[in-house]
């Protein structure tokens, strides 16, 4: 009986311990890889039509991060055939509206629009039945926001025998530091650097589905263009913070490039030496435009 009681205590322990570590962390975000996602509305068009019918075609946004999404910011386009030969365009059209963000404790779904893509109605010949892939892609700015607590600690400090009051080690990023958006920080590390400063490590990478493009890229540029791809800006709000950007400047704002969907940020910030270690929040915020697509199979059945 004696072993059985002291397993139950050890299981109550590390249950409790769990639902602890769980509730420590705090931050000011649901968190998650999503941003903007789109999809064919049921019906529209239908899976399967015959060669004198026209169908409709529209598609649904929906923002599930937690950026709010300016009014008229977004673009969607439909590509993978021969438009005219629908009787669609394959240009990108302008969304009219915005699109809310979720919000922690507030807003637990983001808002949806519908966007009418326009008619389709086939101008060719079809033998029996054609089978093809329509496609959608919406292209729209966002925006990841992260809450960092970071460690100001120096080697000053701790030659003088200040108080550390935090600690330096560890990662301090986690899902509620970092805002729901298909490009995340998925890691924070420090290090000390020198004698009155800490060196930041940030992990920045591609968590969506989709492709990332430079914040000031044109939508209907972008498939003529290599240069701006994997482009992302960064900005600390705190301007003692300086990063070295992929083209060897420094600041507390600049662009890096992703290498395979990722990159590793390198930072340092000044600590002052007032006796002891301090936490100080970090505002950090990534900008970028984005593009997911989503395919749909039809069938055009002869008249």
């Amino acid at each position: 009986m004696r072993i059985v009681f002291l397993i139950l205590m050890a299981a109550l322990l590390f249950i409790s311990g769990c639902q602890e570590e769980v509730l420590v962390d705090g931050g000011p975000f649901t968190g998650g890889s999503s941003g903007v996602t789109l999809s064919f509305v049921e019906g529209a068009p239908i899976s399967e039509f015959s060669v004198v019918e026209s169908v409709p075609v529209q598609v649904m946004l929906k923002n599930n991060g937690e950026y709010d999404l300016p009014a008229g910011s977004a673009e969607v386009a439909l590509y993978g055939l021969k438009m005219t030969d629908y009787g669609l365009s394959a240009e990108y059209s302008i969304v009219e509206g915005g699109l809310l963000g979720i919000k922690k404790d507030f807003i637990e779904e983001g808002s949806e629009l519908l966007v009418n893509a326009g008619t389709m109605k086939y101008g060719g010949s079809v033998s029996t039945s054609s089978e093809f892939d329509l496609k959608a892609k919406v292209c729209y700015p966002y925006r990841t926001e992260a809450r960092i607590e970071a460690c100001a600690l120096s080697r000053s400090i701790i030659s003088s025998g200040g108080e550390e009051v935090c600690d330096i080690l560890g990662d301090k990023s986690s899902v509620t530091r970092v805002s729901s958006s298909p490009i995340q920080i998925t890691s924070f590390t420090e290090s000390l650097s020198g004698t009155n400063e800490v060196l930041f490590r940030i992990d920045i990478a591609n968590s969506g589905t989709g492709d990332v493009y430079q914040d000031t890229s044109e939508c209907s540029g972008m498939a003529t263009t290599t240069l701006e791809k994997d482009k992302i800006h960064y900005m600390f709000e705190q301007s003692d913070v300086v990063c070295m950007s992929f083209d060897g400047v420094e600041s507390n704002e600049g662009y890096i490039r992703l290498n395979n969907g990722k990159k590793t940020l390198i930072c340092r910030m000044p600590v002052e030496n007032t006796g002891a270690g301090y936490t100080r929040e970090l505002a950090i915020y990534l900008d970028f435009k984005y593009v997911e697509s989503v395919s749909k199979e039809l069938i055009i059945l002869e008249a």
